[in-house]
């Protein structure tokens, strides 16, 4: 999900300043949002997943995700301007469980807009995407064979549900219709009306035909793509963030447990559909309402990256409008990356309806901890 700027000791926090022109909505529901330069602490970056279906027991199958950035999202040391301000990260897993990892500067990360929402991400000559007008499909390429980076080949999605916000449907790309009551303080004030995230492909299928060093990667997989912005690094504002999302039987699903820095408050969001209606799609504070509401609760303890701890499973609840709860159980079976600021596993997600068929699939889930959280079961 980011690059991390230096050594986790370095991590601080810093008076926050922002720029108020950095907060704005894009022409496109895909495309730029705010303006991150050398000279400011904003990111947005576009990120892109496809999993596929292990080929043996407890491993994490073929996996391939991509982050184009602008800017940087962890920074340790606020001055930048000797970084690449655009570049491309890739990490996943080869069939038989094998990791890579790979960051690919580009000499520029231009976005243009065409007709309806079709939007171009041109990262110099080292990589591209292309997301239709309709929202329907995107295409990924990448153009860097050569040493020491090692990619080139395509990604092609095709959604299977309509693109959302994390609150609502299209009404806004920012949490603000969440915030509490009460007086927010800087990190609070930042996280509910200046972190945007836009969710262009909630789910569907992918085709992935990439060559890695070498060693070629192809299948059919689910697919996701979204995108977020803001104007500060996260480490300046949030504490912890939980994501995840997975296709299963027949459900999309995604969520969102984040907590600011300096806050109590735990903002939850979820995301639940079929092919036949979205069962949620809301955002609300902890203890604020009893339905229409997600949960994510980690459970147990394994051993995480760098001598932390993390949890060994993740149970997952939405409890619609009616009162209907729906459980996700989730297993982590690979890591990549492993930080102890940031660890993405690759999984296997079973449940459904409670008190009904239960379903079995694949899941991709995050633990982002800028504020270095101690974890305990």
């Amino acid at each position: 999900m980011f690059l991390l700027r230096k050594t986790l000791s370095l991590l601080a926090v810093t008076s926050l300043t922002i720029s108020t022109q950095l907060v704005a909505y894009a022409a496109s529901f895909d495309g730029q949002y705010i303006q991150p330069n050398l000279t400011n602490t904003a990111v947005e970056w576009w990120w892109g997943s496809a999993v596929g279906t292990p080929e043996s027991p407890g491993t994490p199958g073929p996996v391939l995700q991509f982050l184009f950035y602008q800017g940087y999202s962890v920074l340790a040391d606020l001055n930048h301007s000797a970084l690449p301000e655009y570049y491309i990260t890739i990490n996943g897993f080869f069939p038989n469980g094998t990791d890579f990892s790979l960051t690919v500067p580009a000499t520029s990360g231009d976005i243009s807009e065409g007709t309806g929402n079709a939007v171009t991400g041109t990262w110099g000559t080292v990589g591209a995407f292309q997301t239709s007008s309709d929202l329907k499909t995107m295409t990924v390429t990448f153009n860097a064979s050569d040493a020491p980076y090692g990619i080139s080949g395509s990604m092609k999605f095709t959604s299977n549900r309509e693109n959302h916000y994390g609150c609502n449907v299209t009404d806004s790309p920012y949490f603000e219709t969440s915030k509490p009551s009460q007086t927010l303080n800087e990190t609070e004030n930042v996280f509910f009306n200046q972190l945007g995230w836009a969710v262009t492909i909630p789910g569907g299928t992918v085709d992935v035909d990439v060559t890695i060093n070498g060693t070629q990667l192809q299948f059919t997989g689910n697919g996701y793509h979204d995108q977020n912005w803001m104007p500060l690094a996260l480490n300046e504002f949030i504490s912890s963030w939980y994501f995840g999302f997975a296709e299963i039987g027949p459900y999309t699903l995604s969520y969102v447990s984040a907590a600011p820095l300096n806050s109590s408050i735990v903002f939850n969001t979820g995301y639940l559909s079929t092919n036949q209606a979205v069962l949620q799609n809301q955002c609300s504070i902890t203890g604020s309402k009893t339905t229409d509401i997600s949960i994510i609760r980690p459970t147990g303890e394994m051993a995480g990256a760098e001598g932390t701890v993390a949890p060994s499973g993740w149970t997952l609840s939405y409890v619609v409008d009616d009162g209907t709860e729906y459980e996700f159980k989730m297993v982590p079976t690979g890591v990549n990356p492993n930080m102890a600021v940031y660890q993405r596993w690759t999984g296997l997600i079973s449940g459904g309806k409670k008190g009904e068929e239960s379903y079995e699939g694949v899941a991709t889930f995050e633990w982002l901890n800028p504020g270095l959280n101690v974890y305990s079961a």
